[in-house]
């Protein structure tokens, strides 16, 4: 088995102890990065460390980690890159004020998706009522 894909699935299993996911978080190949960032094992430091990651997809893993913080999702919310937001913009699990915000994104593709998204979950206070 080649080292990239050794890398691959142990940056995404979360019996990998923390210092090789720390290693696998530098690695050159984005898709480990990505796998280290979507791992519900990786530690805050290293979420943090990948949220400023220069490939957007590493980031957009960032913010689909389950143990990710709110603090954090606050801060890539404003990511300068669409595709990171427009990401962001269509988890329905995303706190609905951090939704609200991205419905007045200056990306028009970003803001309706967000729109979409309030308007399909379950409760949502500013949801408009069919008539």
């Amino acid at each position: 088995m080649n080292t990239f894909i050794k890398d691959y699935l142990l940056a995404g299993n979360i019996d990998t102890p923390s210092t090789k996911l720390s290693r696998l978080a530098h690695s050159r190949h984005a898709r480990v990065r990505s796998r280290v960032a979507e791992n519900p094992a990786t530690s805050l430091a290293l979420l943090l460390a990948l949220s400023v990651d220069p490939v957007a997809d590493v980031r957009i893993a960032v913010a689909a980690n389950p143990k990710v913080p709110r603090a954090l999702l606050v801060y890539l919310v404003t990511d300068e890159n669409a595709d990171v937001r427009y990401a962001l913009a269509e988890d329905q699990n995303l706190a609905p004020t951090l939704l609200q915000k991205l419905s007045s994104d200056s990306n028009p593709y970003v803001a309706e998706r967000a729109k979409k998204t309030m308007q399909n979950l379950p409760v949502f206070p500013h949801r408009k009522k069919a008539a």
